[in-house]
């Protein structure tokens, strides 16, 4: 093997024709500079997709927590409401007004209705967050000598039977 016989990469031969592949794609091939910093944009929007996912998908999950703090919630309704009665599994006096179900049950930490999942007996639930009462999605009620959070959420309940119902719920939480 001859060395003088293998050809030049920066010059080309004698009796070279221009490559018709070159012409198609048009320009020539790209620098090692520039591979490598697309190798390092990838790898950088690789690394990054995933903490934008987690972020949107906390962010999908953290409903509204902002409430009315007059005592009736007259802008959200007008004419008033009269209070009615605990149908969750903890008891409490008669405190809010709609949904479904309302009570003591499904207060978390904070004094809002819980956001995720639950289960009681052969029920479980998820719930979400929802705006109610003049773009908020709670408000405070005064009943029996206590200061409550009514607080919004729409509620699954799947039974273990596989049966399923939605609908809106409350949470009373003495505060």
């Amino acid at each position: 093997m001859r060395l003088d016989r293998i050809p030049s990469a920066q010059e080309a031969p004698r009796d070279a024709v221009p490559s018709t592949v070159r012409a198609a794609i048009g320009r020539g091939p790209a620098r090692r500079r520039t591979v490598v910093k697309g190798v390092i944009v990838a790898l950088a929007g690789a690394a990054l997709v995933p903490f934008d996912w987690v972020l949107s998908r906390r962010a999908a999950h953290a409903g509204p927590s902002t409430e009315w703090t007059a005592a009736n919630c007259s802008d959200g309704y007008p004419s008033g409401y009269a209070e009615s009665a605990n149908t969750w599994w903890a008891g409490g006096p008669a405190v809010c007004f709609g949904g479904w179900r309302m009570g003591s049950f499904p207060c978390d930490g904070a004094k809002f209705h819980f956001e995720g999942s639950r289960g009681y007996g052969d029920e479980n639930y998820t719930s979400s967050r929802v705006t109610t009462c003049a773009g908020r999605n709670a408000w405070r009620w005064t009943a029996g000598g206590g200061t409550y959070r009514c607080s919004d959420a729409t509620t699954t309940t799947v039974w273990n039977s596989g049966e399923r119902y939605t609908a809106l719920t409350i949470a009373a939480c003495l505060l």
